[in-house]
């Protein structure tokens, strides 16, 4: 089954941004036959609810400098081995687990381009600028990966 989930803390501003992202195009992505978990910050609820056929794409705020909203795509197990080239808040801890625990996952970790990570319940106004085009690239980045993994036949249902 293709799973995402959506990592971030919805009280430190843009870090919350992959968690606002994915429920907004929730309902597109389970139209697609695609389960949506948003795991928020329990990264331990995250990685129990994924299986060892499953592919999973991983929905995280990232920050390497670039432009605000920018979105990056890795291959997962890329970024499982050189998780903390990622520059994720997150990855650290779910990648250790799937290192720890040797899930062989297949699937991708997108990040998004935070500009501000801070105190606060709202996304910093460069990301709240950019919300909807961001939704939009997000959502298109799954579709193209959901392609590549049906035309690849990564799994059996």
């Amino acid at each position: 089954m293709i799973k995402v989930i959506g990592i971030g803390n919805r009280l430190m501003m843009d870090d919350g941004i992959a968690i606002a992202v994915l429920e907004n195009i929730r309902n597109k992505l389970k139209s697609m036959g695609i389960a949506v978990i948003i795991g928020e910050t329990d990264f331990q609820f995250c990685f129990h609810q994924l299986k060892e056929d499953d592919f999973v794409i991983i929905l995280d705020a990232a920050y390497s400098g670039a432009v605000a909203g920018n979105i990056h795509t890795y291959k997962l197990q890329e970024a499982v081995t050189a998780y903390g080239e990622t520059n994720s808040q997150h990855d650290m801890s779910i990648f250790d687990l799937m290192r720890l625990h040797s899930k062989p996952l297949k699937g991708y970790l997108i990040g998004i381009e935070i500009a501000e990570a801070g105190f606060g319940c709202e996304l910093s106004e460069a990301l709240k600028k950019k919300f909807y085009e961001i939704c939009l690239e997000v959502e298109r980045n799954i579709s193209e990966i959901v392609k590549e993994v049906q035309n690849a036949r990564y799994f059996s249902e």
